[in-house]
């Protein structure tokens, strides 16, 4: 047997490198395993501050109980913990860490330092950890609590470097995170630096005050209160009325034992007593808490102890489901309206009409001024002879009805077109912002919005704010966490700018398939700018919508990749009805 097939003990370096990655596998595992750590360690205060997303830089500062002298370096080594002592314990669990990985995994990663101090000590200590060695050890004068800062994390693991994503994505992370500890221990305040405005809450034990903090002071206000005991299980927290929800499950934020998880049957929970209370693809938010006997949960299920095990999940799901059922029966119908006067049907049909007339139909010199040809339309597109030369076409299609509201239905030279009028309208505005016809396409505002944004919107408009003006949003910072939306392109929102602006953020947030960052930015806009599912068009508007899509140069697919027509040919119709 070759020396390279031979099976030998790895060196002591390797093998912690190794097994730190089961546990530290992106910056946002540092700070969870250093948050469980403080919290543990009897907290109130804890300060984050991040650099590059938390490649260069992670420091969390507590003011926890601290760690003695000679326990500093036993700290480091791998599975050393004051948590469990024997196998038993593990039934047991009422703290956040219990593995003795964390630490351990860390320094194997990353050059560390740590500063604490206890009660007891009249001075604290400094120690400084390279390759899990301890190269500086000295008193230092320090406060009760510890402090831990982890430099050049995966520098010495590049591969692993080269999985993670963007420093804003990984920051964004952490910011995540971190709002939701907030959210889980509104007894604590946290304070995250990560950024040009930092994040912080007051500690003061109020849930609302907290969600204020994290979703702004609109959604604080408008929360329902969710109480509810069965048995040893007791939901407390704040869920969402109907008329707050989002695109996707993210805004369900559930705590079990103080640990945040991620669970898929409880979420389902969440959402499913919605159920006749949302439109289609919509979730709801809240902020819920469950509290059970450490031997009904096993937490050692997961390496980053993101999820866990329910002895019993479908009971602990039925529990949850009708603790927010309740909360959602309490509150009046006036809670979950969105203040507006109601207006006739055919006051809103005339409504959505002009509405949908102004989004089809923009300024002199639009897309409806071009016809379907001519230099007009090649202009407006920004398209070169060349571009023209080869760009895809639609044949001339005649517009026979729409279907469920949301499909325009057309006759073609060889059969039946169905158009799926918002894909559509996407491609058509999308292509307008990439030709920057912002002289066409801005509407400047008589007053500004003011718009109230979460922490993880923030960040993603601190990282999109060049495209988003590019494309027409004009925003300016107006504190910490709101900004004033100055001018949007034509028809943003559907009415409603700020849901436009945040439904904005969270794609922008989610949006994969789109690599360029101009054109992800131009396709999440023009999504919130186009004709909806839904709505109903006439004759005119749903012939114009075909002209301007047979005037882009990709007519048979939306920014994000999706058809915008089905082609159903005679010869297949025919054969349906066996002629």
């Amino acid at each position: 047997m070759s020396r390279a097939g031979r099976i030998r003990q790895l060196p002591p370096e390797v093998a912690a490198r190794i097994a730190a990655g089961e546990v530290i596998e992106k910056p946002v595992s540092v700070v969870r395993e250093l948050l469980d750590n403080s919290i543990d360690a009897g907290a109130q205060r804890i300060r984050v501050k991040i650099e590059e997303g938390g490649l260069r830089l992670i420091e969390v500062t507590d003011d926890g109980k601290g760690i003695p002298p000679d326990q500093i370096e036993v700290a480091f080594e791998r599975h050393a913990t004051s948590k469990i002592a024997e196998s038993g314990d593990l039934q047991q669990v009422a703290t956040l860490g219990f593995r003795g990985e964390a630490l351990g995994a860390i320094v194997a990663a990353a050059e560390v330092e740590i500063i604490s101090r206890t009660e007891e000590e009249t001075v604290g200590v400094l120690a400084r950890l390279v390759d899990r060695q301890v190269v500086r050890r000295n008193a230092q004068a320090a406060p009760v609590g510890t402090t831990i800062i982890v430099r050049e994390l995966f520098s010495k693991v590049p591969a692993r470097r080269s999985f993670l994503g963007s420093a804003a994505s990984e920051g964004r992370q952490i910011t995540t995170l971190v709002s939701h500890y907030a959210l889980a221990y509104p007894e604590i305040a946290f304070r995250l630096e990560a950024g040009r405005h930092p994040f912080t809450t007051s500690g003061d034990g109020n849930l609302r005050h907290a969600v204020a903090t994290v979703y702004g002071a609109e959604q604080g206000d408008a929360m329902l209160d969710v109480a509810h005991e069965a048995g040893a299980i007791k939901i407390s927290g704040l869920a969402g009325p109907p008329s707050l929800h989002r695109g996707n499950r993210t805004g369900i934020a559930l705590f079990v034992n103080g640990r945040w998880v991620q669970s898929t049957a409880l979420r389902f929970a969440v959402s499913d007593a919605y159920q006749s209370e949302l439109p289609g693809g919509r979730y709801p938010v809240a902020s819920i808490a469950l509290r059970l006997p450490p031997e009904a949960v096993d937490v050692n299920v997961h390496p980053a102890k993101a999820e866990v095990r329910f002895r019993d999940q479908r009971g602990v799901a039925r529990v949850l489901r009708q603790a927010v059922l309740k909360a959602l029966e309490k509150a009046a119908p006036l809670e979950w309206s969105l203040g507006e006067t109601p207006a006739t049907k055919e006051s809103q049909r005339e409504g959505a009409s002009s509405s949908l007339r102004e989004r089809l139909q923009p300024p002199e010199s639009g897309f409806a001024q071009a016809g379907l040809g001519g230099a007009i339309g090649r202009v407006e597109l920004g398209m070169s002879e060349e571009q023209q030369a080869h760009r895809e076409t639609l044949p001339l299609l005649r517009v026979v009805g729409q279907v469920a509201t949301t499909y325009v239905v057309a006759e073609g030279p060889n059969g039946m077109y169905l158009i799926d009028q918002h894909a559509a309208h996407e491609r058509v505005i999308f292509d307008r912002l990439k030709a920057k016809t912002k002289a066409q396409a801005v509407q400047p505002l008589l007053e500004p919005v003011l718009v109230e944004l979460d922490r993880t919107a923030t960040a993603i408009l601190e990282t999109h704010r060049e495209h988003l003006e590019q494309v027409g949003l004009t925003l300016e910072p107006f504190g910490d966490s709101t900004c004033l939306i100055r001018t949007i392109p034509t028809g943003f929102g559907n009415g409603d700018i700020a849901s436009g602006l945040r439904a904005t953020l969270e794609k922008l947030g989610n949006e994969q398939r789109v690599v360029d960052p101009f054109d992800r930015t131009a396709a999440t806009v023009a999504c919130h700018s186009s004709v909806r599912a839904g709505m109903g068009l006439s004759q005119e508007e749903m012939h114009q919508l075909i002209e301007d899509l047979a005037l882009t140069p990709f007519p048979r697919t939306c920014p994000h990749g999706r058809p915008t027509l089905v082609h159903l040919r005679q010869e297949a119709i025919a054969r349906q009805f066996g002629r």
